[in-house]
């Protein structure tokens, strides 16, 4: 009992620690990966800013050529009433009087806009979706008209090219100036129609989409999607782009949990073997008793001289012959498999007459199963085979032992030999399909044989299957020809 209560403990305690170190990982793997992602989105933010710098720099340098090469020339010339040159980029042109003149050109509805825009300065009105250029200095007096252009957006591309071949979108001194405008994707968009892209994709992940306002100019209105190939990153962050840290946390989770599933089940393997090597100390400690038991009793009686007859005497030696050989037995069984524990059981094959083991062995039995009121019917031919002769007669032996054992009184067990075939048949209870491989494990006992108290280490098949697995053979139970369990050993 109190060794039942330390291994209680200290398994309670072993699964403790475990189920804490499992803790403890899991902590520490949310806590890493909770940083692996601040420094993922941090080192995205920062290649997303280089991206949009690159937009912004588009943004300024398309406003400045579409200004002052395209609407400024124009705007000047129908400032001064110089007749104005057909261009692609002007839907409409408008001469406005600053003067408080009729402007019968204009649209009632654009008039106080252009007004409050030459006031202010302005030259970028927008209204109704539609971009208006006004050619206004922005210092000194307005002259008596301006020139005001309604632009078209798909115009726009002509100027665009110029910015990239004129204009560094990244400055030199990022990355060492190794970051060029190849390096840099611009699309441009008018709703969902694009008007100009580099090569390459868009990387939604690490790019910049915005619409542009009046505040860039003459190109308020459009959509700009800008990005850097995230195979520079590292140009950009140092590292470049952390890799996603849940696989590797997420297998050191599953190799924690799966450490600590194997240490529950092999501690409740060592409780059941322990247990089972409880039982087995208990089952030799009984098997022994009941021989020396019979064996100290009739010694005693002739000791002390206390038979009536010859035939008395008689019988008491036989019983002493008896037991001595049951306690020979269960004493070479122990033998063996400390031996098997150990790995150090060896045989000695050499050519034998299988049947003369068999008839010899039979004979040795006879007086433990006569005790019993079983018969034992021997039907083997002689076959010379090539065997260990201590190790045929402790696998017989064995099978002869557990057939008289969980076999009913007076029941005729058949041992036959056939060539390298030695099989034992009895009449008892049979074994059940599902227990027919299982029963050949060490401390493997039936239990039905538990409940009905029968003695038993649990050792002798396992001892059998050993064995005859040393001899380059194999052992199976089938069932009996009447009924019970037949054992067959193939050498």
């Amino acid at each position: 009992m109190i060794d039942s209560s330390r291994m209680r403990s200290r398994t309670t305690l072993i699964v403790a620690l475990l189920g804490a170190s499992f803790l403890v990982t899991a902590l520490i793997a949310v806590r890493a990966l909770q940083t692996a992602i601040y420094q993922r989105s941090t080192a995205e933010r920062v290649i997303r800013d280089f991206a949009n710098i690159a937009g912004d720099e588009f943004a300024r340098g398309a406003d400045a050529q579409i200004s002052y090469y395209g609407c400024y020339p124009l705007a000047q010339k129908l400032s001064a009433g110089v007749p104005m040159p057909s261009s692609p980029l002007v839907r409409k042109a408008f001469r406005i009087d600053t003067r408080g003149g009729a402007n019968p050109g204009v649209p009632p509805a654009l008039q106080p806009l252009f007004a409050s825009a030459l006031r202010k300065r302005t030259t970028v009105v927008r209204a109704n979706g539609t971009t208006y250029y006004l050619g206004v200095a922005d210092r000194g007096e307005l002259p008596p008209f301006v020139g005001a252009l309604e632009l078209e957006p798909k115009r726009f591309p002509l100027f665009f090219g110029n910015v990239l071949r004129m204009r560094r979108l990244v400055p030199r001194s990022i990355a060492r100036g190794r970051l060029t405008n190849a390096d840099v994707f611009i699309r441009v968009r008018n709703g969902n129609e694009t008007l100009f892209a580099t090569k390459g994709e868009f990387d939604a992940q690490l790019g910049v989409r915005r619409t542009l306002t009046i505040d860039d100019g003459v190109i308020a209105g459009l959509t700009l999607e800008s990005s850097i190939d995230r195979r520079l990153a590292p140009l950009l962050v140092l590292g470049g782009l952390p890799r996603s840290a849940l696989p590797l946390y997420g297998v050191m989770l599953i190799i924690n949990l799966l450490l600590l599933f194997t240490a529950v089940v092999q501690l409740r393997k060592e409780r059941a073997l322990a247990r089972l090597r409880s039982d087995f100390i208990s089952g030799v400690s009984h098997e022994l008793r009941t021989p020396l038991t019979q064996i100290r009793m009739f010694a005693e009686t002739l000791l002390l001289d206390r038979v009536r007859s010859a035939d008395e005497r008689r019988r008491s030696l036989t019983i002493i012959d008896q037991e001595t050989r049951r306690l020979a037995h269960l004493v070479d069984n122990v033998l063996q498999f400390s031996r098997g524990e150990r790995g150090t059981l060896k045989i000695s094959p050499a050519p034998h007459d299988l049947a003369l083991l068999v008839r010899e062995t039979v004979d040795a039995f006879t007086p433990i199963a006569t005790a019993r009121g079983v018969t034992i019917d021997v039907d083997a031919e002689p076959s010379i085979v090539p065997f260990d002769e201590d190790a045929m007669r402790q696998v017989l032996l064995n099978l002869l032992d557990n057939a008289v054992k969980y076999g009913p009184q007076g029941q005729r067990v058949i041992v036959a030999a056939r060539g390298r075939e030695l099989s034992v048949d009895d009449e008892g209870p049979g074994i059940p399909a599902p227990e027919r491989d299982r029963i050949f494990d060490r401390y493997r006992r039936l239990e039905r044989e538990r409940e009905r108290a029968i003695a038993g280490m649990g050792i002798g098949l396992s001892v059998v299957r050993e064995l005859v697995a040393l001899h380059g053979g194999r052992v199976r139970v089938e069932e009996g020809s009447r009924g019970g369990a037949r054992f067959v050993v193939t050498l």
